[in-house]
């Protein structure tokens, strides 16, 4: 690689960088990341124990009330099919999320590195 070559990469990573610090300090006070980890780990937990939704009005009230006791059946009747297909979507999503901190921890890393290079050849000139 010539010196330009590795001199554009630095400057789009060092764009990239200032970006996602833009989009961290825009986002919850944790930063971006972790509001989107939080957003994931509250919707990785995958369930049949969901409440009993209605549909609005009256109709769909007194519907949903006569049906209510049939779907509870049915839920209980269906949990021994569906419950292990869910216990290995948990699991999945376990992992990729583990999966995920890793790659953001490395990235991090990574990152800080660059700039403790960068460092003393700002310096230099």
């Amino acid at each position: 690689m010539s010196e330009r070559e590795v001199d554009l990469i630095v400057a789009r990573l060092q764009g990239e960088l200032r970006r996602s610090g833009d989009a961290a300090s825009e986002g919850d006070k944790r930063g971006t990341a972790w509001g989107v980890r939080a957003q994931a780990e509250q919707f990785s937990h995958v369930t049949l124990d969901l409440p009993l939704l209605y549909k609005p009005g009256t109709w769909g009230r007194i519907r949903g009330t006569l049906l209510a006791p049939i779907k509870l059946v049915l839920r209980k009747l269906m949990r021994w099919y569906v419950e292990p297909a869910f216990a290995q979507q948990r699991a999945f999503n376990a992992s990729a999320l583990a999966v995920l901190e890793q790659l953001s921890e490395r990235v991090d890393a990574l990152a800080e590195e660059v700039s403790q290079r960068e460092r003393p050849t700002r310096e230099s000139p």
